[in-house]
């Protein structure tokens, strides 16, 4: 690697800044939903979630927190009240990508909304 000794150290550091802000900017702007201890945080069991925690499973891969819920406005913005598990509250997407945010497994499928007879929602869920 070859070093121009006129190069400002300080210079450098603030283009590296500069593009780490960026990326962090960007990265942000795409993220689908927040995963909390509410709402799609990885869980084995209940004392890991605000509320409950779905077991792993094929539907539930590495686990799921959720909230229970009876209609969409019990549950977060970017999720919706499904009568999986009862009625729990799991993201909506539109297509497989929408999940991936949740890791390896995870894909966009229809399920019964809670509440709303013959009503269809896409969630996601383990794939």
């Amino acid at each position: 690697m070859r070093v121009d000794p006129t190069a400002s150290p300080v210079s450098g550091a603030r283009v590296s800044a500069r593009l780490g802000f960026v990326v962090a900017a960007l990265l942000t702007s795409c993220a689908v939903s927040d995963v909390s201890r509410s709402v799609g945080a990885r869980c084995d069991s209940r004392a890991e979630c605000d509320d409950r925690c779905l077991a792993p499973a094929s539907t539930y891969p590495d686990g799921f927190c959720t909230l229970s819920c009876d209609e969409d406005d019990d549950c977060p913005d970017d999720t919706r009240c499904t009568e999986d598990e009862g009625g729990v509250c799991l993201f909506q997407c539109h297509i497989a990508d929408d999940c991936a945010f949740l890791g390896v497994g995870w894909g966009c499928i229809e399920s019964d909304k809670r509440g709303v007879a013959d009503t269809k929602v896409f969630v996601c869920r383990g794939s």
